[in-house]
């Protein structure tokens, strides 16, 4: 964890408390990887693995911010393209869910506090969908290795409707399976362009520390509504 961005997002939200968080709420919709799960040096390994198979040399620091807020299959096309590889969008989008899914399975583990404001927003009556980049065959053993898949009321992955997280369609179709308004929705994200979208789209947004994020954490703190450290600091 960077000390200075750990820092920053402490003093942002040293004075929150969980029942201010859910002031006016009636829906939350979570992202996955970064958010609620430390999964992202698992993609990190997977890029870098498929990189050296395929003699592309080492991953360079613009492709990880390229593919950010891209749906899973809009990631294999791009990587495609940009490097002109003889296999087809689809073939690898299906050679990285198979390197990815016994990590998935056993190893990658929710973020601290994450169960816990799961189930206080469940005792509160509130809504909780999950919007991801990733497919079920991910989504699913990850979440219940960890305890978490019974909390969510539904699940959409940006590819269901042919989406990504560069606009708020996810967001918007959450919301309104929830019977929320974006006003009283809250959306936690932990990368700039996600939180940006939402917040364009009235919906109030939770910024979650990771990482993998340190180059935006300035921009993501003036960004979002609230900023969390991590989600034990409600408690």
């Amino acid at each position: 964890m960077g000390v200075i961005a750990s820092i920053l997002f402490l003093l942002y939200n040293k004075s929150m408390t969980k029942n201010e968080l859910i002031t006016g709420i009636k829906g939350a919709i979570f992202d996955l990887d970064g958010t609620l799960v430390d999964s992202l040096d698992i993609w990190g390994e997977i890029d870098v693995d498929f990189f050296k198979d395929n003699n592309l040399g080492e991953v360079p620091s613009d492709y990880q911010i390229a593919i950010s807020h891209m749906s899973f299959l809009e990631m294999a096309f791009y990587t495609q393209k940009r490097y002109n590889l003889k296999q087809s969008g689809e073939e690898i989008a299906r050679i990285w869910t198979q390197m990815a899914e016994y990590g998935y399975a056993h190893k990658i583990k929710a973020k601290k506090g994450a169960e816990e404001i799961l189930s206080f927003l469940k005792s509160q009556n509130i809504s909780i969908s999950l919007a991801t980049t990733n497919k079920a065959v991910l989504y699913v053993p990850c979440l219940k290795n960890n305890g978490l898949y019974s909390y969510f009321d539904h699940i959409m992955n940006v590819n269901d409707i042919n989406s990504s997280k560069s606009e708020p369609k996810i967001y918007l179709e959450l919301a309104k399976l929830m019977n929320t308004r974006p006003e009283e929705t809250l959306v936690f994200e932990d990368i700039l362009k996600a939180l940006k979208v939402a917040k364009k789209a009235a919906f109030r947004t939770v910024a979650v520390y990771d990482s993998h994020s340190d180059k935006d954490r300035e921009e993501i703190l003036k960004t979002s509504d609230m900023a969390l450290d991590d989600f034990t600091s409600l408690f």
